[in-house]
């Protein structure tokens, strides 16, 4: 196994649409857009797979992927045109040309309407996983992008991508499903070429939330923690859920990259073995968790972004197909954290409500998903208070150091209640901290280096207690990810 080796990567989207960087001690430093644009010229066959591609133009990888799979003539022509539009209005965007992308895109949707079955037609060809409906989710992002026009930097938004560099993992195995314990390192095409597999992923992903915030550029940080983790899973008759142990990854973090962390997501091991065929079971290894101060937690293995699972094609990904899919991917997770930050809207009552057409409310229109998100967005979420700026944005981290005990005292509520659990009182006895809920159960609170903590007394265990102030004065404490509100000054 290899020795892992920290490493900081901080990305963001740069106007000039150049990728640059400088190391500085330990820390890189770089910029990065969708598309990198080379004179590269290939004969024969082209490996079009992530960590071969860095230096490749847009039009090289398609060339590419369409002679590795039959041709461009192979390919419906309705897939074609959503796909190059998808890539080819990113590019423009990034450029600069913004009103080339906007004349693209009108074009598309002229051609091939908005939540018409022609989207979905065609899905699968030669195992490809270019999103379903074909490029969908990525052209009703660019076109939510390019409606809110090109805005002034406003501030940044942090999401940092916590890599373990190995795993200790608990995998099933065929036939019987038993459990296996083998250990892993993390797949070379996460970090290689800086982390250019991250980059890629994410561009599309972060250039939208950068415009539904007014300007909040998201900058990517990629950490790669000194230590293995561990991958476990749990099996419940039809599905398999992998997860790794995400808060150790994400506490291993340095305070330094932490505080300044508004997203968090992290990156393991994967617990599938190959595809995850012949289990009669559908893996689940990624998903949406929260951390801290309900700070929203991408979760994912390695595979997800190296090799298409099962029951979403065949063979390793090509830099083409994570540019079409992996945006869908992460705004599907990220509206869960949305719809539960603003729980007003109703807009998430119910899992996944919005795939049954009945729940959508009657001013939305269209059919599919990210229908539903781009309404969302438009309708409800852009005129939002707190903003979607506000919202997403880390609250204000407390150091202790600079308050007393005595100010933590008081009553909390975490909203809404739904038990007897969510109602708290903090009080002192002598020079101990007590937490005590309305069901009549109490345990101790520690302060330990400027943090509050629970005791060994917890039901829980014992874990961080991140405390949210605001103007010198302590406003929230967040416990288990959720909010609770002080009641009194």
């Amino acid at each position: 196994m290899t020795d892992p080796q920290h490493m900081i990567a901080k990305i963001s989207l740069h106007p000039s649409g150049n990728q640059r960087g400088i190391m500085v001690r330990n820390i890189l430093i770089f910029t990065a857009l969708f598309s990198c644009v080379s004179s590269q010229e290939e004969s024969g066959h082209t490996d079009t797979s992530p960590g071969e591609t860095e230096g490749l133009s847009t039009e090289e990888l398609l060339e590419a992927l369409y002679a590795d799979n039959g041709g461009e003539d192979a390919f419906p022509t309705h897939q074609v045109l959503a796909l190059e539009t998808l890539l080819y209005a990113q590019d423009e965007i990034e450029s600069g040309d913004w009103e080339s992308a906007a004349t693209r895109v009108d074009a598309v949707f002229e051609e091939m309407p908005l939540s018409t079955s022609i989207w979905m037609e065609g899905l699968g060809h030669e195992g490809l996983n270019i999103g379903s409906p074909v490029a969908y989710y990525g052209l009703r992002m660019l076109d939510q992008i390019l409606d809110l026009g090109q805005q002034t930097a406003s501030g940044t938004l942090q999401m940092t991508a916590v890599v373990a560099p190995c795993a200790e993992v608990s995998r099933p195995t065929l036939p019987d499903l038993e459990a296996e314990i083998v250990s892993l390192d993390i797949a070379e095409e996460i970090l290689a070429d800086n982390a250019h597999t991250l980059v890629v992923s994410t561009l599309l992903f972060r250039r939208w939330v950068q415009a539904i915030t007014g300007g909040m550029e998201v900058e990517l940080v990629v950490y790669e923690m000194t230590e293995c983790t561990t991958v476990d899973f749990t099996d419940d008759g039809s599905v398999i859920v992998s997860y790794p142990d995400a808060n150790s990854m994400v506490d291993s973090v340095p305070d330094e990259i932490a505080r300044s962390t508004d997203f968090w997501w992290v990156v393991a091991p994967s617990g599938v073995p190959g595809d995850g065929s012949g289990y009669d079971r559908h893996f689940i290894t990624g998903g949406m968790g929260g951390y801290g101060m309900g700070l929203p937690l991408f979760l994912s293995d390695d595979a997800w972004f190296t090799r298409k699972p099962e029951h979403l094609g065949t063979g390793p990904y090509s830099e083409i197909e994570l540019r079409a899919y992996q945006p869908q991917w992460f705004q599907h997770e990220f509206m869960h954290h949305i719809f539960r930050t603003w729980p007003e809207f109703g807009l998430e009552d119910s899992g996944h409500q919005w795939f049954d057409l009945t729940t959508w409310p009657d001013d939305f229109e269209g059919v599919y998903e990210p229908d539903y998100y781009a309404e969302s967005i438009t309708k409800r979420l852009l005129g939002a208070d707190p903003s979607l700026t506000e919202g997403l944005s880390a609250p204000e981290l407390v150091d202790l150091t600079t308050f007393e005990p005595l100010d933590l005292v008081g009553s909390y509520l975490r909203s809404p209640p739904e038990n007897d659990w969510h109602t708290v009182t903090v009080s002192l006895n002598g020079v101990d901290l007590l937490w005590s809920n309305a069901a009549g159960v109490s345990w101790s609170l520690e302060i330990n280096e400027g943090e509050l903590w629970t005791g060994s007394d917890c039901p829980y265990g014992a874990q961080k207690v991140p405390v949210e102030a605001h103007d010198g004065s302590i406003v929230a404490l967040w416990f288990g990810g959720e909010k609770y509100v002080r009641l009194d000054d």
